[in-house]
């Protein structure tokens, strides 16, 4: 009976082997047990855990324990994270308070109170704060605790982008809608409508092109010029938990909540690889989410990290 167990286990793991041709990582690294939250720049990982500590990760070379912040005394874990395009500035978001950070030095600028936070994203100069709420997101402007602009939705913001230019920031509702709207004037550009709550959206570096997925819905991406659908990716019944565009603004990645990352030609729409990153136990049928994707500079490589603490280095 136990040569049984043993020969079955082993023809699994066979089986799962040969299941899994995904082209394999550079790099492996267990940064974290199980995370809330997490963010990815080209230096360093943002790391939200379910503890109430953010943690800040230089990833280039042997990665390495940079800062550990926490701004309230509170336990209930970092939901979201951000960096600065820049690697400046971050923000980190508990469900009722958000704190700005200084890189270089750890210091913590500012903190403010603010009931039922859904998702942030800080602008690229990091001196702005896009913060998703019950029934709008605000732009909230960091250095003198100031609302500069409120974006109205119907339900809770749960995802959120600006535009690499500053021009644009994009907003995913739970009323089924993701929005666009100016940064220089605060005025709705385009609404667009879908059939289920919004889970993940994105804007490319050059403002073409906006993504927007919605929960087990289609993948589209929206032409910023005239507000019209450019491409219809992957799947019909598909829920992203991160999407990026490259640095070139000819790919996009997509990352899922089932542990698996896509790579797209935004000219043709078509899937050109794919992904399916370390899960804790092969044999485990489980899975975890893929929390944040980014490219290397020269747009040939990316890293990714999952709610597992996985993060791995890829070639495109």
């Amino acid at each position: 009976m136990h040569r049984l167990k043993l020969l079955s286990f082993i023809i699994l793991s066979c089986v799962l082997s040969a299941c899994d041709q995904t082209p394999r990582p550079e790099k492996t690294i267990s940064l974290a047990s199980n995370l809330f939250s997490a963010n990815l720049s080209e230096n360093y990982a943002l790391l939200g855990t379910m503890e109430g500590f953010a943690e800040l990760w230089k990833i280039k070379g042997k990665p390495s324990l940079i800062h550990q912040w926490k701004h309230t005394d509170e336990n209930n874990g970092v939901i979201a994270v951000d960096i600065s395009p820049k690697e400046d500035f971050a923000i980190t978001a508990e469900k009722d308070s958000i704190a700005w950070w200084r890189i270089s030095d750890g210091t913590l600028l500012a903190v403010w109170g603010l009931p039922n936070i859904r998702c942030i994203t800080i602008s690229p100069d990091g001196q702005f704060a896009l913060i998703g709420l019950t029934d709008k997101a605000i732009y909230l402007a960091l250095q003198y605790g100031k609302t500069l602009y409120s974006f109205k939705h119907n339900d809770n913001v749960v995802t959120s982008d600006i535009s690499a230019s500053g021009h644009y920031a994009l907003t995913g509702s739970e009323d089924h809608t993701a929005k666009l709207w100016e940064l220089s004037t605060g005025k709705l550009k385009y609404t667009w409508q879908h059939r289920n709550k919004l889970s993940t959206v994105a804007l490319s570096k050059d403002d073409k092109y906006a993504l927007t997925n919605a929960a087990l819905s289609q993948t589209r991406l929206w032409k910023i010029s005239n507000g019209k659908v450019y491409k219809e990716l992957g799947p019909k019944l598909i829920t992203l938990s991160a999407a990026k565009f490259s640095n070139n603004n000819k790919y996009v990645l997509t990352g899922h909540t089932t542990q698996r990352i896509d790579l797209w030609s935004v000219r043709s729409g078509k899937l050109l690889k794919f992904w399916r990153p370390k899960k804790d136990a092969n044999w485990r049928p489980t899975a975890s989410t893929i929390l944040s994707l980014n490219f290397s500079a020269n747009s040939k490589k990316f890293y990714s990290i999952a709610s597992n603490g996985f993060l791995q280095k890829w070639r495109k």
